[in-house]
């Protein structure tokens, strides 16, 4: 037997429990010991006396037997194979050959060898194992291959696919967070004035496993002139629900902002101005789930959102208590989740290192709000428009640990054009203490998701 034999070999992914044993129950067994190569430690026992006629049958029940998956050999397996010849080559003469086969799932290979010549290796599969198996006494080595051991790379790879696809759930949530929150505002205002604004927030994702959170609102600005104002707010998250679990946010910090406005008139007409910044940081848990033989590493690290946007108005008032308002602006945003390296337990053998992830935008506004003041007390207000990526670097999630892994992009095919909407009311209480509610609509960047935000808050102006 040379290599170049050994080449004609099938390896099949499933027999019956049992099957390998019935087929050679009439042979003797000697356990010939074991050996060790770079692909692990096999164990060799050695089947002496074996009628062939015996084995047939549980060769014929093996799906290559019609289907002539004879040569379904990787290169890796083709070097395992060497290895055992190599080690049991001795044993061998010029009428061997080997065929293999599995038990619960264990790969074994039977190497026969005997008096019987061998005529047909370069012929059809089929006609070789009929003409060799059928006819005498042959001898049988056999190796049992261990199971394998540790995650695969395919499944620790779709495990990545997985916790990237819940990870992007949490980055559109951070990311709506933060853009909408360019739209906090205080703007009632008394005789120092001074305006403080209370209130709750809850924004939810679309198509994510129910993925919500609810802030706590606390708005404040200062009027040094009639014509502008400054202010600051902090959204604090009171609670994050998330039915997948992959994905954990802490509620351990606020995200905080400032913006300042110029106004033209302070009827709304005319020109607006309106500038805001934010950051927030979050402390992040990933729980990767377990695909096959991928295991179920868990880390954390931090997710910081930051950014700022500029957005400019003007006001027309085209009728009694109407104001329509053409809008136009630019934002930046980015969401940067540092690296970090799974923990090590009895479960988790190979625990994965990860890069950081890193995702920015800058997005250009445009759209046209109205307001209606014609109920006393009350103010209703609506806008629609349109916000396009003009740049944007949406990132790459790898992890190094288990070999052969490939990075896997965050945002393959990016929706860069996205239509939003927001819808509102307000109701004076009384001169200087108005109830609000507010609800704003997103489609995000990635394919199919989209936010929706619910906010209500009580202002006071001092």
């Amino acid at each position: 037997m040379n290599v170049l034999k050994i080449g004609k070999i099938a390896i099949v992914s499933a027999l019956v429990v049992g099957s390998s044993i019935s087929a050679f129950a009439q042979a003797t067994t000697v356990n010939l010991g074991s050996f060790t190569v770079a692909e692990g430690t096999y164990n060799v026992s050695e089947y002496w006396g074996v009628n062939t006629a015996t084995a047939l049958p549980t060769l014929q029940l093996q799906p290559w037997w019609a289907s002539g998956g004879w040569n379904a050999w990787t290169s890796a397996q083709m070097t395992l194979v060497t290895h055992i010849y190599s080690a049991i080559q001795s044993s061998l003469t010029s009428g061997s050959s080997v065929f293999a086969l599995s038990v619960n799932s264990v790969p074994q290979y039977f190497i026969s060898f005997g008096s019987t010549s061998v005529s047909n290796y370069s012929g059809s599969q089929i006609p070789l194992v009929d003409a060799e198996f059928i006819a005498g006494t042959r001898y049988w080595i056999l190796v049992t291959l261990p199971p394998p051991s540790g995650p695969s790379t395919a499944d620790t790879q779709q495990s990545l696919v997985n916790t990237a696809a819940a990870l992007q759930n949490t980055y559109t949530l951070q990311n709506s967070v933060l853009a909408n929150s360019f739209s906090y505002d205080c703007s009632l205002f008394d005789k120092n004035n001074v305006c403080v604004s209370a209130g709750g927030r809850n924004t939810a994702v679309q198509a994510a496993n129910g993925l919500n959170n609810t802030s706590g609102l606390l708005i404040a600005a200062y009027r040094p002139h009639p014509n502008y104002r400054v202010g600051a707010y902090a959204d604090q998250n009171l609670s994050v629900n998330n039915a997948g679990s992959t994905v954990n946010l802490g509620n351990n910090t606020p995200l905080i902002g400032v913006f300042g406005v110029w106004n033209e008139r302070v009827d709304g007409t005319g020109t607006e101005v309106k500038v805001s910044a934010a950051y927030g940081q979050k402390n992040t848990t990933i729980n990767r789930q377990v695909v096959g033989t991928s295991e179920a590493g868990s880390g954390g690290s931090q997710l910081n959102s930051q950014g700022a946007q500029v957005v400019a108005k003007y006001g027309f008032g085209v009728a009694d208590n109407v104001i329509v308002s053409p809008y136009a602006g630019m934002r930046y945003t980015q969401n940067n989740m540092g690296g970090y390296t799974e923990a090590t337990s009895s479960t988790v053998t190979a625990p994965l290192t990860y890069s950081a992830l890193n995702t920015n935008a800058t997005t250009a506004l445009a759209g046209v709000g109205a307001s209606y003041r014609g109920i006393p007390q009350t103010n209703l207000f609506a806008s629609a428009g349109v916000e396009t990526d003009t740049n944007t670097a949406n990132g790459a999630y790898s992890a190094t640990g288990v070999t052969g892994l490939t990075p896997v992009n965050f945002n393959p095919n990016p929706v860069k054009t996205r239509p939003t909407a927001m819808l509102g009311a307000t109701y004076d209480v009384a001169k200087n203490q108005r109830l609000g509610i507010t609800g704003i609509y997103r489609q995000e960047a990635y394919q199919a998701v989209s936010t929706t935000t619910v906010m209500a808050t009580y202002t006071v102006g001092l």
